[in-house]
């Protein structure tokens, strides 16, 4: 084993601790990047696929759901459970709607696979819950993270200012 000397031996403390110091300066005087979660929150990307949800049409105010379970047949972990009605006019009326989302991959099959688009993948990612039976959303849960569907324009906007897909404003889940 080598034996090194004592003034040796403070020359390399002294200098490492100096290194360490200049490192602490150098980053004291940067841009900070912490969030003050949750009073501040993340600027989420375009495109951005948190739980699915169910906005809710300011026409009807109700769901755009045509309750035709293609949703329910394409989900790979088969968590989606729709129940609905026929009614007087022959048409399907939602009832019941639930995801299990302590199971759910994110994927955004089930948003891509709906025809009427009803379903989306909403901007909601806080889902931390205590039990697991908090995690199985209903309809209502369901409203409240997809929000409301904005209001369409009186007036067509021409082909090359259409945007590719609107998005619903998000209500978040309580």
């Amino acid at each position: 084993m080598k034996r090194r000397s004592l003034p040796r031996e403070i020359l390399r403390t002294v200098t490492s601790l100096a290194k360490g110091l200049g490192v602490t300066f150098n980053n004291f005087w940067r841009k900070k990047v912490t969030l003050q979660y949750p009073e501040e929150r993340w600027d989420l990307p375009k495109g951005y696929r948190g739980m699915p949800a169910l906005p809710i049409d300011p026409k009807t105010e109700k769901t755009r759901c045509i309750s035709c379970g293609a949703c329910a047949r394409v989900c790979p972990e088969q968590i989606i459970k729709l129940e609905f009605e026929v009614g007087e006019d022959k048409k399907r009326k939602l009832t019941e709607f639930t995801i299990d989302m302590s199971r759910c991959m994110f994927c955004g099959l089930c948003a891509e696979a709906c025809p009427t688009d009803a379903l989306v993948m909403s901007d909601v990612y806080e889902l931390s819950s205590t039990t697991r039976d908090q995690m199985v959303m209903d309809l209502d849960d369901l409203n409240k993270a997809g929000g409301r569907w904005p209001e369409e324009p009186a007036e067509e906007k021409p082909e090359d200012e259409a945007t590719d897909e609107q998005k619903p404003e998000s209500g978040g889940v309580a």
